[in-house]
């Protein structure tokens, strides 16, 4: 299949692309191209374009000719651009990478969001983000309360009207905390994060995150699909069933089911739609 990665230069997207090219992943290898502002691949193969993805005449000429597009482009987390400029920059260009699919003909588009959407951004919030219940699953209500977490609720809401516009399929993956090899290792060493706080406590491994990617180019979907892509286990050591309490008392008993290693934030969905088993574990690697 002819793929085209924007932003695949990046921390998510190098790993999505080794993925897609790879042939020991029980699929045949994708013919890629990355369209991105900086060239940072080694892989063979990879077709790559530079270019912006704000301007849409440059979005056309990257995707012609694609079957499917990932699109990684954007500001990737809270806190390091401009309110004005993250919210421009990843609304608008997920809006010209929807608009160009449509107009070229390319049936599938899958986009990264975050569970930023949620309400919850350490540091940036200006009130308490408490969920309404444990694990959380993609029913839970959106609420960001910063410009990153806004962008990505447009983010998803432009997928969902080209969905409903030309019946594009459409696919939405929600990572957590995207850790790489060597971050997982350091968690290993160190036996987790040492929680001072509420937070969700949420990780993947970029790898496993790139699975994800794959597999929501190539399996049979229809409509719109959105989807948190976490390991499904905690970053701490402590169940989550007793250390929220602890944290966060409001939270009441909406932690009694997340006994054991499991996270905040249910990957069922992602499991069933994908047939995506993350694999990679920091307590593996302690």
């Amino acid at each position: 299949m002819k793929v085209v990665v924007t932003g695949g230069a990046g921390k998510i997207g190098q790993w999505v692309v080794r993925e897609l090219v790879s042939d020991s992943n029980g699929s045949a290898p994708h013919e890629v191209t990355v369209f991105d502002r900086a060239k940072r691949t080694d892989d063979v193969g990879v077709r790559f374009l530079s270019g912006d993805i704000l301007d849409l005449g440059q979005v056309f000429g990257a995707l012609a000719g694609a079957e499917a597009v990932i699109h990684l482009a954007g500001i990737p987390t809270h806190s390091v651009a401009p309110n004005e400029d993250t919210f421009r920059i990843n609304a608008m260009g997920t809006f010209n990478v929807h608009e160009a699919a449509w107009r070229l003909g390319i049936r599938r588009v899958v986009t990264a969001s975050s569970e930023a959407v949620l309400g919850w951004a350490p540091d940036t919030m200006v009130r308490e983000f408490t969920p309404d219940y444990l694990p959380i699953d993609e029913n839970h209500p959106v609420g960001a309360q910063e410009a990153y977490g806004l962008s990505k609720i447009a983010c998803e809401a432009i997928a969902r009207s080209y969905t409903a516009k030309c019946g594009m399929e459409t696919v939405v993956l929600r990572p957590p905390w995207v850790i790489s090899p060597e971050e997982l290792a350091s968690l290993g060493e160190t036996s987790g994060v040492t929680p001072t706080r509420f937070a969700l406590f949420h990780y993947v491994d970029t790898r496993d995150l790139a699975e994800a990617f794959r597999l929501a180019i190539e399996r049979p979907l229809d409509g719109c699909q959105v989807l948190f892509t976490g390991s499904g286990e905690s970053t701490v050591d402590e169940p989550l069933s007793s250390l929220y309490p602890r944290l966060m008392p409001a939270i009441g008993n909406r932690a009694t089911s997340l006994s054991g290693i499991r996270s905040s934030v249910s990957n069922e969905r992602a499991r069933k739609v994908l047939g995506w088993v993350p694999k990679r574990s920091w307590r593996q690697s302690r």
